[in-house]
């Protein structure tokens, strides 16, 4: 069989799909193994995504890490063992794809949210990237737009503002994006906000004499979900009424 081979996608050998160090944001493949198990018992029904390289008779792979994983691994675990496909997987599904790192980029972004999501964090590292791009903040909300909440996109894009050093401390796991937005609703300049944020990651979250009340956790819990839900809405619309101190009576009303 040729290394590839032409149909409504490309046959391609599986060691002619390159993976691209550094490319992926996520910091782990997830449920790999279950996956190389589905795998292993009826091959693979979806294909990954890559581009072929000039010349050669390689593909880089955009989207799919974890699907390749899983195929490779089942080739490796699983295939040949009863219950099991017999004949090893050599050639894989690879729909043709752009080589431009900005389209991969978010390519590989609304992928993520579709399939195994994205933490927050790794969605901040991939927005990053492309603002180093130089990619439109505006065309990068509308991209993530099409699997977030514009609210939703807007935090993230804050978050990937951020000077390096909050980029390092979201980056390494120290502080979480929706606990930079909230510093960053509070700080008043960047140096400001490196300065809280450094002591939160010191001293943990504020002291006891400024413990966070019931109304600001639930603000926060309002920065990690869609408002536009029916739930986002209603979680939204109680958070106002206690803000401004509203009777038990008003507050039941938006239960009716």
């Amino acid at each position: 069989m040729k290394t590839i081979q032409k149909t409504d996608y490309y046959k391609v050998a599986i060691d002619a799909v390159e993976v691209q160090e550094g490319f992926n944001v996520r910091d782990e493949l997830k449920l790999v193994d279950e996956l190389a198990k589905s795998i292993a018992t009826v091959g693979q029904k979806n294909a990954i995504e890559g581009y072929k390289v000039r010349g050669e008779e390689k593909f880089v792979l955009t989207r799919g890490h974890r699907r390749l994983a899983a195929i490779k691994l089942a080739n490796e675990k699983y295939i040949g063992k009863p219950g099991y496909l017999q004949e090893k997987i050599t050639h894989i599904n690879v729909m043709p794809g752009s080589s431009d790192e900005k389209d991969r980029t978010i390519g590989m972004l609304l992928d993520g949210e579709a399939t195994q999501g994205l933490t927050n964090k790794e969605m901040v590292r991939g927005i990053k990237r492309l603002i180093e791009l130089g990619v439109d903040q505006k065309e990068i909300i509308r991209s993530l737009s099409l699997s977030k909440s514009t609210a939703q996109a807007y935090n993230l894009m804050n978050a990937a503002k951020t000077p390096k050093a909050i980029q390092q401390m979201i980056d390494s796991g120290l502080i979480s994006v929706a606990k930079v937005n909230a510093l960053q609703r509070k700080a008043e300049n960047n140096e400001q906000l490196i300065e809280m944020a450094e002591k939160f990651v010191n001293e943990g979250d504020e002291p006891k004499t400024a413990k966070l009340t019931d109304v600001d956790k639930l603000e926060e819990v309002l920065e990690m979900i869609d408002p536009t839900t029916s739930k986002g809405a209603f979680l939204k619309a109680l958070v106002n009424k206690l803000k401004a101190k509203a009777s038990a009576e008003e507050i039941a009303k938006l239960l009716k």
